[in-house]
């Protein structure tokens, strides 16, 4: 892997699959973060910034498929963000942060992470979050979800008007229910059930409709909440 460019650096993009920009406040964090790329043929670091004056910079002049950014550099403001995915489109967000609180975590996927990460998570999963980034859809790394669920369950017990909502569920939807919270994309979720991508979707709309939910976070949150999947 070459060696990663600051962020006034211009370097040529290689054959890897994944190019990424990394983007942290902290020195030993940052370093950390490159680290991490070592090895991994499939990625590689284009620029890393340790300020958020330098960040679009980055961002416009290397184009990168995925922005591995820390909530620190971006003050834990969730609108800054929101701010930077409007302005970055065809780059990907993979967000790390020391935050723990459900509400701020299902808040930065809502405003356009794709991977939310902990800076305690192994450093062996960080690789595996930015490929996650570049295949569509959003996740919580999975002992993230399991916090926010874990909380969401306590704070919003199960009540009886949902009941008839999931009881409507056919055996099927609640498969592609289950396949989801364990973070298959349609197409595997077709290969798995044996059906088509168009049947996966044609299911998923109906339990969108259904459960009352707009998109798949909301969908893990609810199946986790009414009991429906366990993770």
């Amino acid at each position: 892997m070459k060696p990663a460019r600051n962020c006034c650096g211009c370097p040529r993009r290689s054959m890897s699959e994944i190019h990424l920009v990394i983007a942290d406040n902290q020195p030993l964090s940052l370093s950390g973060l490159r680290t991490a790329m070592v090895g991994q043929s499939d990625i590689e670091v284009l620029a890393e910034c340790a300020s958020s004056d330098h960040l679009m910079d980055a961002v416009r002049t290397h184009s990168p498929d995925v922005l591995l950014v820390s909530t620190d550099l971006l003050e834990e403001k969730l609108d800054a963000l929101e701010r930077l995915v409007a302005e970055i489109d065809g780059t990907r967000v993979v967000l790390l942060t020391s935050r723990k609180d459900p509400g701020f975590l299902e808040e930065a996927l809502r405003r356009g992470a794709k991977v939310v990460i902990q800076r305690e998570c192994p450093i062996q999963q960080i690789p595996m979050a930015i490929r996650k980034a570049t295949k569509g859809g959003s996740q919580v790394e999975r002992t993230v979800a399991r916090r926010v669920l874990k909380k969401t369950l306590h704070s919003h017990p199960v009540g009886d008007p949902e009941t008839g909502r999931i009881e409507a569920l056919t055996q099927r939807e609640r498969e592609v229910i289950s396949l989801i919270c364990q973070g298959f994309k349609n197409r595997k979720i077709a290969g798995t059930l044996h059906i088509s991508e168009a049947t996966v979707s044609h299911h998923l709309t109906s339990i969108y409709r259904k459960l009352e939910v707009d998109d798949r976070i909301a969908l893990v949150i609810y199946a986790a909440r009414q009991n429906i999947v366990t993770l």
